[in-house]
């Protein structure tokens, strides 16, 4: 079985792409002073939380991929 790299995103993911691919499902956000990305998601009922952080957002990218195929 291959190995997949959950921090490896597409190499041409960019900011547009990320939001463009994750933002209905995940709030995105960009937090100047610590110069990260973050992507948070609730559940319905407002029990549970993912949290997801990068600071480089085509790895974010391929970290939300990752997250999202392991549900």
């Amino acid at each position: 079985m291959a190995q997949h790299d959950p921090t490896a995103g597409p190499p041409s993911a960019t900011i547009t792409d990320l939001y463009q691919r994750f933002a209905d499902r995940w709030t995105i956000a960009y937090e100047s002073a610590l110069a990260i990305w973050s992507a948070e998601q609730r559940s319905a009922d407002g029990r549970g939380l993912r949290l997801i952080c990068d600071p480089n957002p085509a790895a974010l990218a391929g970290k939300l991929t990752a997250a999202e195929a392991s549900q």
